[in-house]
């Protein structure tokens, strides 16, 4: 064999123990595609987590989703208070609504009764209180009023004088203004109005307030007939402030007032403006004020005293 021929099966023989030994040392690259996961502890679940249990801690019973419960409390809250403000029963109000299949069920049912007695405009009575032995739910409106007899006592356990708006009142009792306007000619209320005549506030009212009479009218609402004595006032009096006339114009009211050594709402008020006076500076004593270039004392020269000897010579 010739020289070449022994350096060419050298070299072969050298490449197939280079690639075997390479082989054996490292694993094969991966391709870009690919892509190497953490390995997991041992024990651990390895199952994959449904949707519904990813979002487990933002999920109320059965996991249907609080906005979806919301909306079934509202619309079960709609129901009772277009049924005339009467009351339903557990079972009627289940068979009324329409619950998803992860409210069906004890346990879906269960949530969804707590979410509708913790809401605060539905009042629950359990079987044992309910009149019929059965749990119920009525709608609560925003004030406890639902006729004339019903309003007078309310405004009258008020504790504050800001009235009842006609819109709270229509909550619990839509049709009460044709009441309003009967208790109002009454003398039984007082009623604030808007520009076009609509009510807007009711407030209490007596009539034995009223020096006249107020007029009777029969209705069916007992509370609108005004059957109450009014107070005796002395006819004196009545009269002394019947003559008592206002001035027509608000120029002579200002008159009046004045003349009377009172002193209008309407007059403007003059503001006196003294001279004005230019404020003085204040100078300032800068005797006991920092001192500088303390590190320069042994330097520079000191002529405080050649200053107050001129000032002492004058």
């Amino acid at each position: 064999m010739s020289l070449a021929d022994s350096l060419k099966a050298f070299k072969s023989e050298r490449a197939d123990v280079v690639s075997r030994n390479t082989a054996h040392s490292r694993p094969a690259t991966t391709t870009p595609t690919q892509r190497t996961s953490t390995p997991k502890p041992s024990g651990a679940n390895n199952d994959k987590r449904t949707h519904d249990a990813a979002f487990a801690s933002s999920r109320l019973g059965g996991g249907v989703a609080g906005g979806e419960i919301m909306r079934l409390v509202v619309e079960a809250v709609q129901k009772l208070k277009d049924n005339d403000f009467k009351p339903l029963s557990w079972l009627e109000l289940l068979r009324y609504m329409s619950l998803p299949l992860d409210l069906r069920g004890a346990k879906g049912e269960a949530t969804f009764k707590r979410a509708l007695q913790s809401h605060h405009r539905l009042q629950y009575l359990n079987a044992r209180d309910s009149p019929d032995g059965q749990e119920i739910f009525r709608y609560k409106p925003l004030h406890p009023v639902t006729n004339g007899e019903e309003l007078r006592d309310y405004l009258a356990r008020l504790e504050t004088a800001q009235g009842v708006p006609v819109k709270e009142l229509k909550d619990g009792w839509p049709d009460c203004i044709p009441t309003l306007d009967r208790l109002e000619s009454a003398g039984c209320i007082l009623v604030s109005r808007k520009k076009d005549g609509t009510p807007h506030r009711v407030y209490p009212d007596n009539p034995h307030y009223h020096t006249t009479a107020p007029s009777k009218t029969k209705s069916e609402d007992p509370s609108t007939t005004s059957t109450q004595q009014v107070v005796q006032i002395s006819p004196d009096f009545l009269t002394f402030y019947s003559n008592i006339r206002l001035p027509a114009n608000d120029n002579d009211l200002r008159a009046e007032l004045e003349k009377a050594g009172l002193t209008p709402t309407s007059a403007v008020r003059e503001v006196s403006k003294g001279p004005l006076k230019k404020k003085e500076r204040k100078r300032v004593d800068r005797k006991n004020a920092k001192k500088t270039n303390v590190h320069l004392a042994g330097v520079l020269k000191d002529y405080s005293k050649v200053k107050a000897a001129k000032a002492a010579n004058g």
